[in-house]
């Protein structure tokens, strides 16, 4: 079993929990990107991988080449010969997209306890066992995700 997908629009890291003196909350940013994942991969993926089956994630975070570039510069970006190192960091885009295609759980207060409220990919991002993460630049922004049953190496 194997699922493709793309988001489109500028790659998104996973900002850090904002803490008040009464709560704890994901940022507005974040928790709209990771809804985006989540709706991407469950659009063109009707199946479900179970728990405990390993998985095998790769991701693709593509930028747009800066517009201040040069020609030349510009042509070395999309040959690959120039790699973007700007922010987000690799590891926050691998956070948000995995944390995306987990499902969206509420806590329901009458029954005390989490309730799935859309399904996601997987049951939980710790049946990743292989993951590559990827930056690259290209002429439209975007994320490209293969999720699929790790056979092992």
């Amino acid at each position: 079993m194997k699922v493709e997908f793309t988001i489109e629009g500028p790659p998104v890291g996973k900002a850090r929990p904002r803490v008040t003196r009464r709560v704890t909350y994901t940022p507005a940013k974040t928790s709209h990107y990771e809804d985006l994942v989540r709706y991407a991969a469950t659009s063109n993926f009707t199946g479900f991988f179970e728990k405990g089956s390993p998985l095998d994630v790769k991701i693709i975070a593509y930028f747009e080449v800066p517009k201040s570039y040069t020609k030349k510069r510009r042509i070395n970006c999309l040959a690959g010969l120039e790699l973007p190192t700007k922010k987000p960091d690799i590891d926050n885009i691998a956070k948000i997209v995995m944390d995306g295609m987990n499902p969206k759980t509420r806590r329901n207060k009458q029954l005390h306890k989490m309730v799935k409220v859309m399904r996601g990919v997987y049951q939980d991002d710790q049946q990743v066992t292989y993951l590559t993460v990827k930056k690259r630049y290209a002429e439209r922004a975007r994320v490209e995700v293969r999720v699929k049953e790790d056979e092992g190496r």
